[in-house]
């Protein structure tokens, strides 16, 4: 899938830090100054499913895919000084999997190629922006493409849910009680393969989330830390209160982990009663 648009150049300072002199802005370009501009952008492949990767670009954990791109440039001031890229993950803000410059082909066209070293876990959609600058500092708009890393991997499993059967309300006056849920889950692509498990509260149609994190973070807004004790050991858990005020009987929880690729597990279902 094709993707093209154009950005403003204000804020190219944020792009990993590539781009050289953005600790001090240059003053007001003259008024017969332009920037450069970017158009005819492609590049492939647009997709790779990690099955279907030849046995050279698998290394251990590490998945390398040559990008190849191609992009025409014009600068009527003739200054033109590079064009570059940028590969950055899914979710990513400005961290880069790939940068470098592009070199000149002829007739105002540049090329690179860009190996991309992901993660087989990371499956996902990536952006690929290119952009270029003139010696007076004034940057081009941005191309850009997106590139997905794909698996058709195995679902992840919960293979076991620890919560009580049976829990007794604390009295009036009394402190909460704290019910540490855990689920343990595995992937046969790897536990960093796991995007996220899931706890529905059946009756209410509310999704939680529990965490691997080692405590230090909360998955949920308001519910502070998770109660997880170690971090990246399969345990996924999430710490709920019961107090005097909710009301007796049973309530039922649906879990399920999906993964990078958005598998789904087979759903677990536990009940805990209220009394």
């Amino acid at each position: 899938m094709r993707l093209l648009f154009v950005l403003a150049t204000a804020g190219l300072c944020l792009l990993g830090g590539v781009l050289a002199g953005c600790d001090s802005a240059p003053g007001p370009p003259s008024p017969d100054q332009r920037p450069p501009v970017l158009f005819d952008f492609d590049f492939s492949p647009r997709s790779v499913v990690f099955e279907q990767l030849p046995p050279d670009q698998v290394a251990g954990d590490l998945v390398r895919v040559p990008l190849e791109l191609s992009v025409a440039a014009r600068d009527l001031d003739g200054d033109l000084e590079s064009v570059r890229f940028l590969v950055q993950p899914p979710f990513s803000g400005t961290e880069t999997v790939a940068a470098g410059e592009m070199t000149p082909a002829g007739e105002g066209r540049f090329t690179a190629t860009a190996t991309v070293e992901i993660p087989k876990s990371d499956v996902g959609v990536y952006s690929v922006i290119v952009f270029a600058v003139d010696r007076a500092g004034q940057m081009s708009n941005q191309a850009r493409g997106t590139f997905a890393f794909e698996a058709t991997g195995e679902p992840p499993v919960i293979e076991e849910v620890e919560l009580p059967e049976r829990v007794t309300r604390p009295a009036p006056g009394e402190d909460p009680v704290l019910i540490p849920i855990v689920a343990t889950v595995s992937d046969p692509d790897g536990l960093a393969n796991v995007a996220r498990v899931e706890m529905e509260v059946v009756s209410a149609g509310i999704v939680l989330q529990l965490c691997d994190d080692g405590g230090d973070g909360a998955c949920n807004t308001g519910f502070g830390s998770s109660g997880d004790e170690t971090a990246g050991d399969g345990r996924f858990t999430l710490t709920i209160q019961l107090d005097s005020s909710n009301a007796p009987g049973e309530t039922t929880f649906e879990f399920r982990a999906i993964d990078r690729a958005g598998l789904e597990s087979e759903t677990v279902t536990r009940t805990i009663t209220v009394e």
